[in-house]
């Protein structure tokens, strides 16, 4: 397939799409939907086309209300959060044992901690849940064995108790 610079893709191996902004041999950078970005094999891009549509009548005022689905990045200035529910992670959850979901969640949160880091961001929340915690002890785990980090409970009043807020120093 041929791409060519401002193509739309989207990832064989992950979720999300993103706009390519560089082409080197059979590597592409590619510009995220979630902000950053990365380098991915030719071979692991689907070319998006564009839908042509037509004029669309509007029969109800929309909702002002912006919903955003589990498992969405959203950024701000210096500030990234990751919904780590594993059904936000994957599209069939229940083809999973338990250690592979566990897995799964832990290295989502460790290439978005090393993102964040890469692209400049200072505080990143990990939105694990509260469950039964086996997560969230997994988490502080793999935290209090990183350098240049502090973490902390994420605001009650704004997540409750299903939330870790890392600072990256």
């Amino acid at each position: 397939m041929s791409f060519k610079v401002g193509d739309i893709v989207a990832f064989l191996d992950e979720e999300g799409t993103g706009t390519i902004i560089a082409i080197k041999g059979d590597m592409a950078e590619v510009a995220c939907d979630h902000g950053f970005d990365d380098t991915y094999p030719l071979s692991s891009l689907v070319l998006r086309k564009a839908i042509q549509v037509g004029e669309v009548i509007q029969k109800d005022k929309p909702n002002s209300a912006k919903i955003v689905g589990a498992g969405n990045k959203i950024t701000k200035p210096g500030f990234l959060e990751i919904d780590l529910h594993f059904e936000a992670l994957v599209d069939f959850p229940k083809n999973f044992n338990a250690h592979e979901k566990l897995q799964i969640q832990l290295r989502e949160c460790r290439k978005t901690l090393d993102k964040a880091g890469r692209a400049g961001i200072k505080k990143v929340v990990l939105i694990h849940g509260v469950g039964q915690g086996r997560l969230r002890e997994e988490i502080y785990s793999m935290l209090e064995r990183m350098d240049k980090i502090r973490f902390y409970d994420a605001s009650y009043a704004q997540y409750g108790k299903g939330a870790t807020e890392v600072e990256l120093l």
